[in-house]
């Protein structure tokens, strides 16, 4: 007995892409065929431990740059600080929402707070005022934005799942702009 070659196949389209099939026989032979394939839009694949990292890891990235912009806002004493901060707070708000939406559509939980390193920088800067407080957000800003391009890239190449690694290049040429900004901002100073 011959089987079907649409049998045969479909272990392994089934292990590369969760498929609802639908089986009838054929009009003469009595062989099966497939009669229709649909993906479901809703079913989870896995999510591996490198793309939970990064979408927690960019979340409290997020968080820490956001509440650092808002400060920079307020207290930076040139206009281009001032400035740097507000577009930070700006384009990491939003980028927060494209993040937490898609951990919550992939059931990863995501920390209410930025990491302790990072609030205790924040702190910090809360108590700095003058060019101190300017020089001290520009350069954390810089490093900070050199780890998350570094660990952006890092998805990019690691990644598992291709929701968060389209999420992490979607990025990554905003961060570079970021980066580019405050380096040109620290240096204008």
């Amino acid at each position: 007995m011959q089987r079907n070659p649409y049998v045969r196949a479909l272990p392994a389209a089934a292990a590369m892409v969760m498929t609802a099939v639908t089986v009838t026989a054929g009009p003469a032979s009595g062989a099966a065929r497939p009669t229709s394939v649909m993906v479901s839009p809703t079913s989870r694949a896995p999510v591996s431990a490198q793309d939970r990292a990064w979408l927690r890891e960019a979340h409290q990235a997020n968080l820490a740059e956001i509440e650092v912009g808002e400060l920079a806002g307020k207290k930076g004493t040139t206009a281009e600080v001032r400035s740097a901060g507000r577009m930070l707070v700006s384009d990491h708000t939003a980028f927060d929402g494209k993040v937490t939406r898609l951990a919550e559509r992939l059931g990863v939980s995501l920390p209410k707070t930025p990491t302790p390193a990072d609030a205790t920088v924040a702190s910090r800067l809360r108590n700095e005022s003058g060019k101190t407080f300017d020089q001290n957000f520009l350069s954390t800003m810089v490093g900070g934005h050199q780890k998350v391009i570094a660990d952006t890239r890092t998805q990019v190449s690691q990644g598992s799942s291709p929701q968060v690694i389209a999420l992490a290049k979607h990025a990554l040429p905003e961060l570079r702009t970021h980066l580019a900004m405050l380096r040109k901002t620290q240096t204008s100073g």
